[in-house]
């Protein structure tokens, strides 16, 4: 019976230290739970928190994006408004400009004194020289004129100015004055002097419509508008010479200074 008793208590023993073993075990993972559950609750918060400032940022980035466009907008409609008060005033300005440029070139004939020419005699009196000027023969008018287109052809063109104009002075219904005006514009454009130039040129293309030099006052006139900076002016010489004269040899450079006008 001894040998049974003392089974009976290693039995029992045997079954308290397996429940004392048991009941560590999950003793230590009801203590560590609430451990865990506490950490996974802050990051959690943490998480919730980056997430709000992240879509504050966001709403404030998109707030400040809009402010810029709305800005940008505003600048770019005052800046278009601007341009187009600009091109208005210059295109407003280049019309004025050009109006007031061709009454100079039609009004020029009317309202132009040439200065008084130079004395062919001295020593005489004033009824004297009167009466000389007067019966001056056409031979005379023809040397004058043959003078002054020597003196251009030469390069002399102050003494071709000079020339041509005491010729109209004195000659004012000379055989010659289609001639006269054309070469007296070419001396002029020679000197640089382009406004009076053209002036010259468009009388001959306006009292001298039959003449053989009209083409040529064409094309001169273009070229005179052109050292204006005068486009448009420049481009309707041109394009009037093309129109009228289409075959001639001054039509084909007027297509020249198109194309590089146009071009």
């Amino acid at each position: 019976m001894r040998l049974g008793w003392l089974r009976t208590v290693a039995a029992a023993l045997a079954a308290v230290g397996a429940a004392m073993a048991l009941t560590g075990c999950y003793g230590k993972q009801m203590v560590k739970g609430p451990i865990y559950t506490e950490q996974t609750h802050q990051s959690v918060d943490s998480l919730l928190a980056e997430q709000e400032n992240t879509q504050e940022m966001i709403k404030n980035l998109r707030a400040q994006l809009a402010e810029e466009r709305e800005a940008r907008i505003r600048y770019e409609a005052q800046i278009g408004l601007a341009l187009t008060e600009l091109e208005e005033s210059v295109r407003i300005l280049s019309s004025q400009l050009e109006d007031r440029l061709q009454l100079m070139v039609n009004g020029a004939r009317t309202t132009r004194s040439y200065p008084r020419p130079v004395p062919v005699t001295t020593g005489s009196t004033d009824s004297a020289a009167t009466d000389t000027t007067r019966a001056e023969t056409d031979d005379s008018a023809e040397e004058l004129y043959r003078t002054s287109y020597m003196d251009l052809t030469r390069g002399n063109y102050a003494l071709a100015i000079q020339g041509f104009q005491n010729y109209l002075v004195r000659h004012p219904s000379g055989s010659h004055l289609p001639e006269v005006h054309y070469y007296l514009g070419e001396s002029y454009y020679a000197r640089g002097r382009h406004l009076e130039a053209v002036s010259e040129f468009q009388y001959v293309i306006r009292e001298f419509p039959e003449s053989r030099l009209v083409r040529a006052a064409y094309l001169k006139s273009g070229l005179s508008y052109v050292a204006l900076e005068e486009k448009n002016l420049a481009v309707r010489s041109f394009q009037e010479l093309v129109d009228k004269y289409p075959d001639s040899e001054e039509a084909d450079q007027a297509r020249a200074e198109l194309d590089n006008l146009q071009g």
